[in-house]
């Protein structure tokens, strides 16, 4: 079978969409079957191309740990603002379109595209008719609904349209794909027949779970510590990932400050995003929160690996009770307890690992409870860190997750 994914994020990229494709794309592979992704010119999250892809075609192959991979031309800008975002968002799909509008002997059976970003979709739906293959929706995110909560966009004239184009391409997919249950049936309520709905969670490669102990075991998680001149006796409270709106960080920094009489425990955020400067200076005055850049993919597990607990946050707002983060899942490979601060789908996920302590989103003063009761019993967290390890490689492994996923196709391309 030939498969066509079409995400603008993909490695060097970090973040959620990137894991998940290339993971996908690896496991199918291995099943023998053809996969080409079609992606951008990695720019994710700063809108700083990296210098290995700088001074190349605006159009190129190459190959990604062993995936095929083809980079279109994109509006490079960082992941904030709407009128950048929307034009980056907008120039990827028309870039996909063109550069894959021509037939060829070498055609696809499938094409398949992930959200966000939603544009692409349009032009996977057009590629698969001018291809005749079939074409499967990947719901990671409910655009536009999701932006009207979090205030990035207000009902009216943009939101119509918006909200018009994603039910258009819902009712003209072969295959919707959520990653939550909830999503699907989100989807559902608003008439789309069920059976075209299916669920394939978000997981961590096989590759990344074989790999996550491996700080440990060479004891890179110590030089690390040694590194950041953080006291073997420090205990330390992690959150590495996206800095955006829709992880309301502050929630973190509020906790903080609720525990700033505790000398043994320092706060450290890895990575970068929209909100990262407004939350440094937010963190101002409160010594025991610490800032660091982001790190590489494969940098993460000795991150995950020296916390003595790793926090999942999101933003309270209703439509996130349908999400489920994939850094819990990544969070459980590393054999690392957490705090989930969620709700929904998510928080039944942790609480039904055993890896995580659940307490409500931007309810700082639960969350620095839940924090100090972890912090005092190293007993319990190496009892839930050895529960997630478990746990995830039960149900969330990528391999088991592509097998799911082809079969559906094979399903597909089975009907006439």
């Amino acid at each position: 079978m030939n498969i066509w994914v079409i995400c603008q994020y993909y490695p060097p990229e970090t973040g959620a969409p990137s894991a998940r494709i290339s993971g996908l794309a690896k496991s199918w592979l291995e099943r023998g079957e053809q996969v080409t992704v079609l992606t951008g010119i990695p720019n994710h999250p700063d809108g700083v191309v990296p210098p290995a892809y700088q001074n190349r075609p605006p159009y190129y192959d190459e190959v990604v740990d062993g995936v095929p991979v083809r980079r279109h031309w994109l509006y490079v800008a960082p992941n904030r603002g709407k009128f950048k975002r929307v034009f980056n968002q907008i120039s990827f799909a028309w870039s996909v379109l063109k550069r894959n509008w021509r037939k060829s002997a070498n055609r696809p059976d499938v094409i398949m595209a992930s959200s966000p970003s939603f544009f692409c979709v349009g032009s996977a739906w057009l590629l698969a008719r001018r291809h005749k293959a079939k074409f499967i929706f990947e719901v990671r995110d409910l655009w536009p609904a999701i932006f009207v909560q979090m205030g990035i966009l207000r009902p009216g004239f943009i939101y119509k349209v918006l909200s018009a184009l994603e039910m258009f391409l819902y009712r003209r997919a072969d295959a919707i794909v959520t990653v939550t249950r909830s999503f699907g049936r989100q989807i559902s309520a608003r008439g789309i027949v069920a059976d075209k709905l299916y669920t394939v969670f978000n997981g961590v490669s096989d590759t990344d779970y074989a790999a996550a102990l491996a700080p440990r075991q060479s004891g890179e998680t110590a030089k690390l510590r040694s590194k950041l001149g953080l006291s073997p006796l420090t205990k330390i409270v992690l959150y590495i990932g996206n800095h955006g709106e829709a992880q309301a960080l502050g929630q973190i920094i509020d906790a903080a400050r609720l525990l700033v009489k505790r000398t043994d425990v320092v706060f450290l955020f890895v990575g970068s995003g929209a909100d990262k400067e407004k939350l440094q200076n937010y963190a101002k005055g409160v010594p025991n929160v610490q800032f660091l850049p982001p790190v590489k993919h494969a940098e993460t597990w000795a991150y995950y690996s020296m916390a003595d607990i790793n926090l999942v946050c999101l933003k309270n707002i209703p439509d996130f009770d349908m999400f489920i983060p994939s850094k819990m899942f990544e969070i459980m490979a590393a054999q690392s307890c957490a705090v989930a601060c969620l709700r929904g789908e998510g928080a039944e996920i942790m609480q039904e690992s055993g890896s995580a302590m659940v307490v409500p989103p931007e309810a700082p003063d639960a969350l620095a409870e839940a924090i100090s009761t972890l912090l005092d019993d190293p007993a319990r967290r190496e009892k839930m860190a050895a529960r997630g390890r478990i746990y995830v490689a039960k149900t969330f492994l990528h391999s088991l997750l592509a097998e799911q996923y082809l079969n559906l196709m094979k399903q597909l391309t089975a009907r006439a």
